[in-house]
């Protein structure tokens, strides 16, 4: 009897903690693939610059677009919050499964990449994908297949080249170095250099700065 007693109370809270669990964050919604970031600045703002992948439906007109929203994950933001919290209330009263983002900067820091979705590994040609890239400093990831050949190039300013997944030839000033995964190396400024896939995937990034 006792048993039975505290047993009820003891589900209870287990169920309580499992659909906590089941709750995404902000950061996995975010980075699914299904979720629609959707910009409610203006279309100007919208224009100067905003999240990757994301669309623009102004505060203003999204009570009359919330029908399209209907049935998808939906993040809202704006530069301050304020649009983005109007933006949220408007389409959770009409039934919209949507996510307070809060802010441009708020939802780029919680937004992930992943390299691998980017690029493929090719037998007769590298993938490049840029992960970064600025004024004074440059960050790529290039895919390679078995055989596959990054052909002789130079770099302006010295590079540093990380291994992420398998091995390559790395030829340079006639000699062959092999880099094998999660090997690096400083690559020197306006010397010829090619590069051979080894393995069936390869992958490595590379970095350049002007401050190096």
């Amino acid at each position: 009897m006792k048993s039975t007693k505290f047993l009820f109370p003891l589900i209870l809270l287990l169920s309580f903690f499992t659909s906590v669990a089941r709750a995404q964050s902000l950061s996995e919604v975010i980075n699914s693939k299904d979720a629609v970031l959707v910009d409610v600045r203006s279309e100007k703002e919208f224009d100067e610059g905003s999240v990757k992948g994301a669309i623009n439906i102004p505060v203003d007109t999204i009570d009359k677009q919330a029908y399209q929203l209907k049935g998808k994950k939906v993040v809202v933001f704006c530069r301050s919050g304020k649009r983005a919290e109007k933006a949220y209330q408007i389409l959770k009263k009409q039934g919209v499964n949507v996510y307070n983002g809060k802010t441009v900067d708020n939802v780029k820091m919680l937004q992930k990449s992943n390299i691998i979705q980017k690029v493929k590994f090719l037998k007769d040609k590298p993938s490049v994908f840029v992960i970064k890239s600025g004024s004074t400093a440059k960050q790529v990831a290039v895919a390679l297949g078995k055989d596959a050949v990054l052909p002789n190039h130079t770099t302006s300013e010295p590079a540093l080249l990380v291994v992420l997944r398998g091995k390559v030839k790395f030829i340079i000033a006639g000699e062959e170095i092999l880099l094998n995964t999660y090997d690096t190396y400083h690559i020197p400024a306006d010397i010829e250099h090619e590069l051979v896939g080894l393995d069936k995937e390869n992958l490595f990034t590379v970095t350049k700065s002007k401050d190096w």
